[in-house]
Order: C-alpha cells, then structure tokens, then sequence
C-alpha cells in the first residue's frame, strides 16, 4: 500500500510521541531526586506562599508519591504509542487485520485501563492535597476515557475474529 500523508503523519506524531514520553519519565526522575536535596528549600516555599500553619513535609511527600504515579502511566503510554507505532506499518504494507495487531490493540487496551486507574489515583491525590489546605487542579472522573477504552477491547476482539476469518479464507483458495 502506498505511503500516505495520514500514515506519515501518524508514525512521525508517534515517534515524537515516543520520545517525548521518555524525556518526561528522565524528567520525573530528576525531579524526584532533587526533592531530596532541596526538601528545605521545598518546604520554605510552601510555608512562604501557604502559611506556618502548613504540614510543609506531608505536602512535600504526597508531590513526590504523585510524581511516582507517573512512572506507571510513563510505561503505558510507551506501550500505546509503540504497539500503535508497529500497527501503523502493517498498515503502511497492506496487511493491517492480523492476530498480532489484535494483541497490539488489547495491549493498548490494557495500557488504557491503567491510565484510567491511574486517573481515579489521581482523583485521591486531588482530594489529599484538598485536605493539606493546597492548591491542586480540578479533578473529575474521564468517563470518555472509560468509553475509549472499553472501545478498544472491543476493536481488539473485532481484529481478532477479522484476522481468523482472512486466514480461514485463505485456506479455502
């Protein structure tokens, strides 16, 4: 199959999707690592914008247990974007309704369940940092991330029975 303009965009958006997913995780590393060396300096400047009657060290401890939360959602994304990366160039061949896109689609579907646990986390964390009397996002529940999700499992097992049945009529030619 000829390489399009929407293929070429898809695996240049992936990529860049890829790497920037890495930078990321590199950059919660570092962040995590320079609370430790700079905990006082952390902890001044919450009781300098927040007050003396604020827990500076809980606060400082929930921010680095959310930025461990990114590590699992770092790792399900890399998995989206590489199993969509490798769905892409079997599209690019002609040959997208495989078994092993099927298994690519309901990894990513698993991949997306996570994240969607990991945003309910995230919810708690909004409801902790509320109950520390600090400022945090708004929260609310991705129920079109439910639905995304759920419609990828679904997708998978579409593949899944497609790929059997092009294999099947294969046979019988």
């Amino acid at each position: 199959m000829a390489d399009d303009g929407v293929l070429r965009v898809a695996r240049g958006a992936l990529r860049f999707f890829l790497i920037a997913n890495l930078v990321a995780m590199a950059a919660f590393v570092l962040a995590i690592l320079l609370s430790f060396g700079f905990t006082a300096v952390l902890e001044a400047r919450l009781l300098a914008k927040y007050g003396p009657s604020l827990d500076a060290a809980s606060v400082v401890q929930a921010m680095r247990l959310l930025m461990l939360a990114a590590f699992p959602a770092g790792a399900a994304l890399n998995l989206i974007f590489s199993r969509l990366l490798a769905m892409v160039a079997t599209v690019r061949d002609g040959d997208p309704f495989t078994a092993a896109n099927a298994q690519r689609l309901q990894t990513i579907g698993w991949a997306l369940l996570v994240l969607q646990a990991l945003d309910l986390l995230l919810g708690a964390f909004a409801l902790w940092f509320t109950t520390l009397h600090v400022e945090f996002g708004t929260w609310s529940p991705s129920f079109g991330g439910w639905i995304a999700t759920l419609m990828v499992f679904v997708l998978a097992r579409v593949f899944r029975v497609g790929a059997a049945m092009r294999d099947d009529l294969a046979m019988t030619i």
